[in-house]
């Protein structure tokens, strides 16, 4: 066979496998529009709109989980380069380089396993997603979304379960502690393993007095959050039961909480 032939056919593979990747993701966004799930998830009784949320919050989840938010159009290229160079070098996805709108998608659309070409069709939807409802409805609708560990969606069933009080009565270490949270909702928890979120947060805490020129937490402020330990996080969170205690480390799909595809339409 002519070699020239070979080599064409071989980068014709993964070319073919992408453009199938962004296929798949406007079928998907056809079959459930980005707007038509914005829509279903407003309409339901624990939907918290964003101006409901207090804005220190809103600052500190998004300032951990994708500081360049109101930079990006959906996906940050310079970390989606250095997930790929950290992947190769394990040889296996450790990183995703995802971005909040990214996040998003993920959630809405797709099940929690590594694979590159699902990273395609995420990065597909999350461009969508940014033109379609514009930076402050994704940004509603990712943290009425997002998963904060014991099968706990959206800011509103976290600060219910967690510290029993609505989001806008948080203190500022309850709304530092459910910022935390999403990174690792399971491993990472709170509640199951305080000594591990403990040092989530401090680290996330030092980069936030760190990187900021206005840190979102004052020297003062992180002081107190500092001197909360392992086994006095906050006397009002939860305390551990049966549920928290038996409660699985993988994270459920959202499907589960916000209707399951096929099943029932967004």
């Amino acid at each position: 066979m002519n070699i020239a032939l070979v080599i064409l056919m071989l980068l014709a593979v993964p070319v073919l496998l992408c453009a199938g990747a962004v296929l798949y993701a406007f079928v998907l966004m056809k079959k459930w529009p980005v707007r038509a799930w914005y829509d279903h998830r407003r309409r339901q009784a624990d939907f918290t709109p964003l101006s409901r949320i207090p804005q220190r919050l809103t600052e500190l989840l998004v300032e951990l989980e994708d500081s360049d938010y109101y930079r990006h159009r959906g996906v940050t290229l310079s970390e989606i380069r250095y997930a790929v160079k950290l992947n190769l070098r394990a040889k296996k996805i450790v990183y995703g380089g995802s971005t909040i709108s990214m996040q998003l998608a993920k959630n809405l659309y797709f099940r929690f396993t590594h694979n590159y070409l699902r990273k395609i069709a995420e990065v597909i939807i999350a461009l969508r997603m940014e033109k379609v409802l514009g930076k402050e409805r994704l940004l509603e609708l990712y943290i009425n979304i997002i998963y904060f560990g014991n099968g706990r969606y959206g800011i509103t069933d976290a600060a219910r379960f967690y510290f029993s009080r609505r989001v806008n009565q948080l203190t500022l270490n309850q709304m530092f502690m459910l910022a935390c949270i999403p990174p690792v909702p399971t491993r990472g928890n709170p509640i199951q393993y305080p000594d591990v979120f403990e040092r989530i947060r401090n680290r996330r805490l030092k980069y936030i007095l760190r990187e900021k020129n206005h840190p979102l937490v004052t020297p003062e402020e992180s002081g107190e959050i500092f001197a909360r330990h392992a086994d006095c996080l906050d006397p009002d969170l939860r305390k551990p039961d049966d549920f928290t205690r038996s409660y699985p480390r993988t994270i459920p799909l959202i499907n589960e909480r916000f209707g399951r595809f096929g099943r029932e339409r967004p």
